[in-house]
């Protein structure tokens, strides 16, 4: 097994979400963007299905071996 370290850097681009405006808006927000990056992951098999109106874009990744 192999020990890594990195970051990976992905954008999010959705629209018509609704949301109701709440103080748990934003937390609603997060939650449906970490759902989708995980749906739109090669190997999820959680259940989550991509949903048209999101977009998911991996920007940049870093990855390396933690000697």
């Amino acid at each position: 097994m192999a020990n890594l370290k990195g970051e990976v850097t992905f954008k999010i681009t959705f629209t018509n979400l609704g949301v109701p405006a709440s103080m748990y808006s934003s937390a609603i927000i997060h939650k449906e963007c970490a759902e989708q990056v995980f749906a739109n992951a090669p190997l999820s098999g959680m259940g989550f299905k991509i949903k048209p109106n999101f977009k998911v874009d991996m920007i940049d990744k870093n990855i390396k071996r933690d000697l």
